[in-house]
């Protein structure tokens, strides 16, 4: 192969190692006869789809990168995560067993497979497969995030801060990583924190609605009107409302009418706040984002 034909491809890889998948895409377009079938230009072009939400068209490279080169668990990787993203459970796991077939200890692979355990609502088998991957990558990045995102779906909101945290230590500026954080600190209770982590990632991904809906409902939540329902965000609705009824029959039981009845007239007040503040923050803030 030419130099300037291998020059192409070490930019193309570049390009996505540093986060910019467009790039590595306009690299590949220039490569022609043999040079297009290089496994590297399989792996690069399948990735860069894969990065760029493309599933379908990276499932198709990969699988004829697969098809001229065999099994070979890179391209194995990359394909399970973007069948995964493409819902495709049960063939994104043969990629994987497949990928862990030839290698079993790829920390790659096993966080992959990972995810679509926790895809599945296989949380504990996820579980597993993350701290094997730990036991070969521990200061991996990419652990951190999986950890997270287990002890997301295992209602472990503290350990998911942790993890988050660790995860974003390795790259401040990486947008899922933002995500996570952002995510465990709402549900810790640091709306702060968590707004300016969902905010970051949602400027990062601006295609990913999901992303920016979490960042409106932060700061939504950040807002000075909503000071005073912060107190029970996490807490269940119909729980606090038996609580303030409760209470209420409770003052009036023992013989406390007065309390009783000014307790009721806060209680109804704050009910109505709650009722009409959020969707009105809700609408002033939609009109300042121009939707």
């Amino acid at each position: 192969m030419n130099e300037p034909t291998e020059a192409r491809l070490r930019m193309a890889g570049h390009w996505l190692q540093i986060g910019h998948p467009e790039r590595t895409l306009d690299e590949l377009q220039g490569l022609t006869g043999n040079a297009a079938l290089d496994y590297r230009a399989y792996m690069f072009r399948g990735a860069a789809l894969h990065t760029l939400d493309r599933n379908a068209e990276a499932i198709d490279v990969l699988r004829d990168g697969l098809a001229q080169y065999g099994p070979f668990p890179p391209l194995l990787q990359v394909l399970g995560s973007s069948l995964r993203s493409e819902g495709q459970l049960p063939e994104a796991e043969a990629a994987f067993l497949q990928g862990l077939s030839l290698d079993p200890n790829d920390p790659d692979l096993l966080i992959g497979y990972a995810r679509v355990c926790l895809a599945a609502g296989q949380a504990e088998k996820a579980s597993a497969l993350v701290e094997r991957a730990a036991s070969y990558a521990p200061e991996s990045a990419a652990v951190s995030a999986a950890r997270a995102q287990v002890a997301f779906a295992l209602g472990n909101d503290r350990d998911m801060h942790r993890h988050s945290t660790e995860a974003l230590s390795h790259d401040p500026e990486d947008p899922n990583a933002r995500a996570l954080h952002g995510t465990a600190s709402m549900l810790t209770g640091d709306s702060r924190s968590g707004y300016t982590s969902l905010a970051s990632a949602a400027a990062s991904q601006p295609g990913d609605a999901d992303l920016r809906a979490a960042a409106r409902q932060a700061k939504l939540i950040n807002h000075p009107l909503m000071l005073p329902l912060r107190p029970f965000a996490r807490l269940n609705p119909l729980v606090v409302w038996i609580g303030a009824v409760a209470i209420i029959y409770g003052l009036r039981i023992a013989g406390l009418g007065p309390l009783s009845f000014a307790f009721a007239m806060i209680w109804l007040g704050f009910c109505v706040y709650s009722w009409v503040v959020p969707p009105l923050v809700r609408r002033w803030l939609n009109r300042r984002w121009g939707t």
